[in-house]
Order: structure tokens, then C-alpha cells, then sequence
């Protein structure tokens, strides 16, 4: 059945606001969930659970997890089970058009799952994970949608600035609840409140967060095409694989085999615990995925090398990234004898809440930049600057005399440092993904998206493996942050040979935008039958 579209003008300042306000909405749950309290909480109720087994070990699922590892591998099992799902539900939302009805399921779900968190304590500690899971499977799905929307609501001239923009509203919304957060659990015996519930009521704000805010996007958020139906004598599911292999330019059936293969998680997590194997082996199932990526690379180098280049060039640069994010803390709480700063956990959440705010402005910075000299250039000035912090983190900072504000000298330099990494957080991730979304083929945007969002998870192991690996091997986080830059090198050295315009004018976007455009033109000018 032919698509039948809406016409809908892009850049309505409305619009933007609206769509830009599910980042708000949505990034409390990274920062509230994700980054500062489920972790700790949900590791206390496990020991506890541990001490109190006669055996000593809390088991989930009857399988034993160490109290610290149990939200990592939560985390790992959603990242798993989303290389598995994203691509089908992305092909889906693309043919039906149904991309606004399907963001809203995945937000309700992922904010329900996240409210409920509140009941989690005791015994129910497991229940924290499984709800965890859901909601961070939930939150991937939803982004999906979120991003594939960037092409329909700005113009490619003013997509660098809308999506920095929608990075640094989440930013804001973020740290703000944050904020709101951690002055509830500072001020708990004043408030009546034992630690645990304090936790509770943080947890579940989150979740009240996503979804109260999220009724802005809905509310303005337009659909862009009436919704398609199914061919005679063919489901829902046969479509999306149909689809999704004329995307990937392979036969449906492999898709189909490579992209069930996270299903495998369920079949092995039984049979670990029963025959007594290491946890380690459900990890088998990434490699599906991680052969499709690689399947996708392969194809689209010869019908869209362009688009093909960029993505292999952020999967590599981004991994840096998310590297840094992630050991930054750990650099920054390390005692000094192994290469790291000692700094206090009360400044370093400081620093965190700092971290939050700055990076609002510099993604609108960023987004400013792309205006002036493109979003190319704007996006390799930022690697350049994440380049440089990962050489400075192991040059400088050595000096832990009191400085003239009372703190370590090296402490202070950590901060300017901080408030650059912020800088540039927020608007290196918004330039990926709207110049990734100028070089997709229009109306399989979620399709494209949803192979952006787990090709960054699915390496998203490569920096972390590495920094770890340099570390045990020399016993000194400073080298171990150092060798991080190689991911920075590599991916600048792919992303400097990408040709923006030849990608455009390969995935045919531009023509696909104006067509519309120039149609409503010449009607008017239309003489009458």
C-alpha cells in the first residue's frame, strides 16, 4: 500500500520544544537510576541477603551474584536483550508509521517499571533488577523513536542545533531532579526518613519524572504519516524481518537468526545455574548481534559507504567516550599510591552536579558552533578537546599541595578539567547523531536508529576491557586512562576521510525532503482539468 503522508512543516518551535522535552524527561532515569543510587542500594539489600543465606551467597534465580556485580549484569542482560528487539521494533515503527504510539508505550512501561522501584527492599531485591531490566530495555526502545523523529521536525540546516538542544534539555531535567534528589537524601532524619526509604522515594521520582514530563512530548509531538496496514496473508513480525533484510541487504531469515540470538539469555541462564557454569557463558549470545553490526558494515560500504564510514568512526570515538565517562569516578576516588586523586565522595558528587550543568551549555555551545563551521568540524573540535583531557589526565595533576580554596592542587585541576569533559560531552554525542541523520534514507529512520543505538552498546565493552586490561597489567590508573586516546585517534582519523555532502546525496535524503516541498508548490500553478 502506498504511504500516504501528513504534511507536517518542520522547525515549529512547538514541536522542537516538545520533542526536546522527552530528554528532560527521560534523562532522570540515567542520572537518578542509573548513576547514582540503584547501584548502592541495590548491592546493600543483596549482601544482606548474602549474610543472611546459610551458604553465605546471594543467589538470583539460583544463580550466585556478588551483592557489587548485580546492577552491572542487570545492565548487561538489557543491553543484550536490546541488540535483539531494537532492530525489529525500529523495522515496525518504520512501516507502520507508528513511531509517536510506540515511544509512548515504551516511556509508559519504562516509567511504570521505574516507580515501582519503590517497593523494592528486603527480600525483593531480585525484583530491583528485573524492574531495572524491563525499564532500561524500555528507555533503549523508546530513544529509538525519540531520535528518528530528528529528521521529521528540523530542516537539515538547523538539525545540529535541535539536537544539541535536546541533549542539553536532558542535561538540565536531569540534574535538576538530581539536585532534588540528593538535598532529600541529605536532609532524610529532618524529613523522617531512614536511608532506605529516602532511596525508595528518589527512585520512584524518577520514574514520576519520565512520565509526567513526557506528556509535553505528547501533547505536541505530530505523527508524519497515516498508518500503513499489513500486506494480505502476512504478520506483523514477517514484515519487520522482510524489511529489515532489504535494509541490511541480507536474506530475512539470517537477520532473523542473528537477531534472536539474545533470546538465547533465557535458555542459558536455567541451564548455568543447573549444571553449575561459569555466569560468563550467557555473554555468547552478544556475538549475534555483533555479526549483524559487522553484516551492516560490510553492505551499506558498497550502497552507502559514506553513512558506513561515520557509523564505524563512532562506534569507535564513542566507546572513548563512554570510557571516560564511566572511569572517571573510579580515577577520581582512587588513592593517590595508584595513580588516582583521593578525592572525597561528598566533593565528587559536587562534581558530578557540576558535570550536569555545565554540559547543558556546552551542548547549546556545540550546537552554535555547527551553525558557524558545520557540524563535521564542530564534532572533530570536540574529539580533539577529548583527545587533549585524556593526555592531561595522565600529564597533569600531580601537585597535591593545598591550593589558595583549601583543596588539593591536583582536586582543583580536576574540576577546569570536569567542566571541559562537560563541554564537550553533550555536544559530541548531539553532532553524532544529527549528522548520522542526514546520511539515512528517508522513512527508515527508526530502522538506521535502532542499529546506531546497539552498535554503541554492542562495543561498548572494547575501552572499559582495555583500560581494565592496562591497569592489572601495570598497577597505575594513569597509564590505563592514557591508552583510552587510541579510541579518540582512530576514530577522528575514520571520521576525517567522511564526505557529509556525498553521504547526503547517497542515502537520496535531500531529493526525498524537497520532493514534497516542490509538489505543494506547483499545485496552485496547476491549471484546472
Amino acid at each position: 500500500m502506498a504511504e500516504i503522508p501528513l504534511e507536517q512543516p518542520t522547525n515549529n518551535r512547538r514541536e522542537i520544544v516538545g520533542w526536546a522535552m522527552y530528554d528532560w524527561a527521560n534523562s532522570a532515569f540515567s542520572t537518578t537510576v542509573g548513576t547514582v543510587f540503584l547501584g548502592p542500594y541495590l548491592a546493600s539489600l543483596a549482601d544482606a541477603a548474602a549474610q543472611a543465606s546459610p551458604d553465605g551467597q546471594a543467589r538470583f534465580f539460583g544463580l550466585p551474584i556478588a551483592p557489587d556485580s548485580f546492577l552491572p549484569y542487570c545492565i548487561a542482560f538489557s543491553v543484550v536483550l536490546q541488540a535483539g528487539f531494537l532492530p525489529i521494533l525500529g523495522a515496525i515503527a518504520d512501516y507502520s508509521h507508528r513511531r509517536k504510539k510506540m515511544m509512548q508505550l515504551f516511556a509508559i512501561i519504562g516509567g511504570l517499571a521505574t516507580t515501582l522501584l519503590f517497593f523494592v527492599q528486603g527480600d525483593l531485591w531480585w525484583l530491583g533488577g528485573i524492574l531495572f531490566i524491563i525499564a532500561n530495555l524500555c528507555f533503549g526502545a523508546a530513544i529509538v523513536f525519540y531520535n528518528a523523529y530528528l529528521p521529521d521536525i528540523a530542516s537539515e540546516e538547523t538539525r545540529d542545533r535541535v539536537s544539541s538542544f535536546g541533549w542539553a534539555m536532558g542535561y538540565l531535567g536531569g540534574g535538576l531532579l538530581l539536585v532534588i534528589n540528593l538535598v532529600i537524601f541529605l536532609m532524610r532524619n529532618r524529613l523522617g526518613l531512614d536511608s532506605g526509604l529516602a532511596v525508595r522515594i528518589n527512585l520512584a521520582s524518577a520514574g514520576i519524572w519520565w512520565l509526567g514530563w513526557s506528556v509535553w512530548t505528547w501533547l505536541t509531538l505530530r505523527p508524519r504519516h497515516r498508518a500503513r496496514r499489513l500486506p494480505p496473508g502476512k504478520g506483523i513480525l514477517r514484515v519487520a524481518f522482510d524489511q529489515l533484510g532489504e535494509t541490511m541487504e541480507t536474506p530475512p531469515r539470517t537477520v532473523a537468526s542473528l537477531l534472536l540470538s539474545p533470546l538465547l539469555v533465557f535458555i542459558l541462564f536455567p541451564l548455568v545455574s543447573a549444571l553449575g557454569l561459569p555466569l560468563e557463558v550467557i555473554f555468547i549470545a552478544v556475538i549475534g548481534p555483533l555479526i549483524m553490526i559487522g553484516v551492516f558494515l560490510w553492505r551499506k560500504s558498497r550502497s552507502l559507504p559514506q553513512t558506513a564510514k561515520f557509523l564505524l568512526a563512532y562506534l569507535i570515538y564513542n566507546d572513548g567516550i563512554q570510557t571516560v565517562i564511566g572511569v572517571a569516578a573510579v580515577f577520581a576516588a582512587a588513592p593517590v599510591i595508584r595513580g588516582g586523586l583521593g578525592i572525597p565522595v561528598e566533593r565528587l558528587t559536587l562534581l558530578i552536579l557540576m558535570i550536569q550543568f555545565v554540559a547543558f551549555f556546552g551542548a547549546l555551545f556545540f550546537g552554535w558552533l555547527a551553525g558557524r563551521i558545520g557540524g563535521k568540524r564542530a564534532l572533530i573540535a570536540s574529539l580533539v578537546i577529548w583527545s587533549g583531557v585524556v593526555i592531561y589526565a595522565f600529564l597533569g595533576m600531580r601537585d597535591y599541595d593545598p591550593s589558595a580554596l583549601g583543596i588539593p592542587r591536583a582536586e582543583l585541576e580536576f574540576w577546569i578539567l570536569g567542566a571541559m569533559i562537560a563541554t564537550v560531552l553533550g555536544g559530541s554525542q548531539a553532532l553524532s547523531r544529527s549528522l548520522f541523520a542526514q546520511m539515512i534514507p528517508k522513512d527508515k529512520e527508526a530502522e538506521f536508529f535502532s542499529i546506531y543505538e546497539i552498535s554503541e552498546r554492542g562495543t561498548s565493552w572494547m575501552g572499559p576491557f582495555l583500560f581494565g586490561f592496562v591497569n592489572q597489567v601495570v598497577g597505575n590508573l594513569r597509564p590505563a586512562i592514557l591508552s583510552v586516546v587510541i579510541f579518540f585517534v582512530v576514530g577522528l582519523a575514520i571520521l576525517l576521510t567522511v564526505d557529509v555532502a556525498r553521504a547526503i546525496v547517497e542515502s537520496g535524503r535531500r531529493e526525498q525532503e524537497r520532493a514534497p516541498r516542490l509538489a505543494a508548490e506547483e499545485r496552485p500553478a496547476q491549471a484546472p482539468a
